[in-house]
């Protein structure tokens, strides 16, 4: 089941500088209520190219991404972004004698992935799948849309901003999460802290516990500038939360200092940081919704099943804020000294 990484946009007008204008020339001011329209007119219909490229460093020109509208329809757009790479294949050539020749051939390898831009009424929503094989990372994609769809909507004197939809997740309330509603078991713990008799300016806003203390005692004998622990801790929460009392020790002073970080990593690989900013990221859970909507297959209540996966992610992310409004933790000049 494929996953997709959530995303908001907006749609602004575009700053004129008044020193770019001929004299006597008119600022063209956009009007707003038709800035999707506009939006909508920049990809065009099915089988259109969509200009994707980055500039290369030192003005070598510029790396082009092929990118394709597979599919345009009640304000949504489907396409299709491939990442230009090239493969190494070694060939072996029967010959006369007794060793096969081996020729060394590169071959272009285009592994894509689907952006899915919701450009209905009120949703303004873009929705890039997760594939490892095509981009290590979504916001290389998501950077690379803005980039060029700014670029092709300067004509209608229009900017857009692309935003990550993110969450505050409390730690324990996340671990539970996974724990019970997804069935995931904790695969291990990771501690690690910083050697204050090192680095004395750390700072933090609780106090340490014994336990705490030891390790950092532990950590100055052996004269590192920072620590880290691993543990793998029982199962069942309960016991997780009193046997190891400590651990919420430790999540408090990772709340409330960047020097001191606390990991937890579910059999799945997921690792999830304390007090880290969850990223949306929800799977395709209707089969077949790509590729009905690709062959315009509606239902029948002559909606895409498309859509009804989106007003699903609308409703899962509702109380999700973009990446700019997570606040970040606090300075240390608002913190106490280690005691």
């Amino acid at each position: 089941m494929d996953k997709y990484a959530i995303y908001n946009f907006e749609l602004m007008k575009r700053r004129v500088i008044q020193g770019d204008l001929t004299r006597g020339e008119e600022i063209d001011v956009p009007k707003m209520e038709h800035a999707h329209e506009n939006f909508d007119h920049v990809f065009g219909g099915k089988g259109t190219e969509v200009r994707i490229q980055r500039e290369k460093r030192r003005g070598e020109g510029a790396d082009k991404f092929p990118c394709h509208v597979i599919a345009h329809d009640h304000n949504i757009v489907l396409l299709r972004l491939e990442n230009v790479k090239s493969v190494t294949v070694y060939e072996s050539h029967k010959t006369e004698g007794p060793v096969p020749s081996i020729e060394k051939k590169k071959y272009e390898s285009n592994p894509p992935c689907f952006i899915i831009i919701d450009n209905r009424e009120g949703k303004t929503q873009i929705a890039i799948q997760i594939d490892s094989a095509a981009w290590s990372k979504t916001n290389i994609v998501r950077d690379l849309l803005e980039e060029n769809l700014d670029r092709e909507l300067e004509p209608f004197g229009l900017t857009i901003k692309i935003r990550s939809k993110m969450q505050k997740s409390e730690y324990w309330d996340y671990v539970t999460y996974r724990q019970r509603k997804e069935g995931r078991g904790i695969k291990r713990m990771t501690f690690q802290f910083p050697n204050v008799k090192i680095r004395p300016s750390i700072e933090t806003s609780i106090g340490l516990s014994n336990h705490l203390k030891m390790l950092m005692e532990l950590v100055n004998k052996l004269g590192a500038g920072q620590g880290e622990l691993s543990i793998q801790p029982p199962t069942n929460d309960y016991l997780l939360k009193k046997r190891l009392n400590d651990i919420k020790n430790i999540v408090a002073l990772c709340s409330s200092s960047a020097d001191y970080s606390l990991s937890v990593t579910f059999d799945d690989d997921i690792t999830y940081r304390c007090n880290e900013s969850l990223r949306a990221e929800l799977p395709m859970n209707i089969p077949r919704a790509i590729e009905n909507f690709k062959n315009g297959q509606l239902t029948t209540f002559f909606e895409y099943d498309l859509e009804r996966w989106l007003d699903w992610v609308v409703e899962q992310t509702e109380q999700y804020q973009d990446a700019e409004q997570i606040k970040p933790k606090p300075d240390r000049e608002d913190q106490r000294k280690v005691s």
